[in-house]
């Protein structure tokens, strides 16, 4: 599937997404040889981002290329760490928009709507292996930070970064 980053519209999520979403996620996670335990691709609601981030706080986008969902992304609160800190959630992205600087639009979008959802502070979790999202982060303003926050039950996950916003 190759693509422009014109064709791709970015969108809220909606249920009918879900299984989509879902299934991107965890191929993408395959791809990267990610561990099945302790990453996203075990979260009880994967296969339900719409339910989950219909919550005060949160918020989850898909972007589409025609009737395609091709990536996703979103920001929630982070259960265990101050309330003023968001995570940046499942961003993950079909191998054939990478590169686009779709993940520097998302992110940065993202980081406005959580601006304005109140967040001071954005907090992401990610593996080694995923060496361009960690360059993209970096490049963004995170900084490593040598524990994890919060309770996100992503164990499998070594890398924490964080953002003042």
């Amino acid at each position: 599937m190759s693509t422009d980053k014109s064709s791709i519209v970015i969108r809220s999520i909606s249920k009918a997404d879900d299984p989509e979403m879902g299934l991107l996620i965890r191929e993408v996670l395959e791809e990267m040889q990610a561990p099945k335990v302790g990453t996203a691709y075990a979260d009880p609601y994967l296969l339900d981002l719409h339910s989950y981030y219909q919550k005060p706080g949160r918020a989850y986008y898909v972007l589409t290329k025609g009737d395609k969902i091709v990536g996703g992304g979103g920001y929630g609160d982070l259960p265990g760490a101050p309330e003023t800190v968001c995570e940046i959630q499942k961003m993950y992205f079909h191998k054939s928009i990478r590169g686009l600087g779709l993940g520097r639009e998302l992110l940065e979008f993202l980081i406005r709507a959580a601006v304005e959802a109140g967040y001071t502070k954005a907090y992401i979790e990610t593996l080694p292996q995923m060496q361009s999202a960690i360059t993209l982060y970096e490049k963004i303003g995170f900084q490593p930070l040598d524990y994890p926050l919060g309770g996100t039950g992503h164990t499998s996950c070594p890398i924490h970064l964080i953002l003042e916003i």
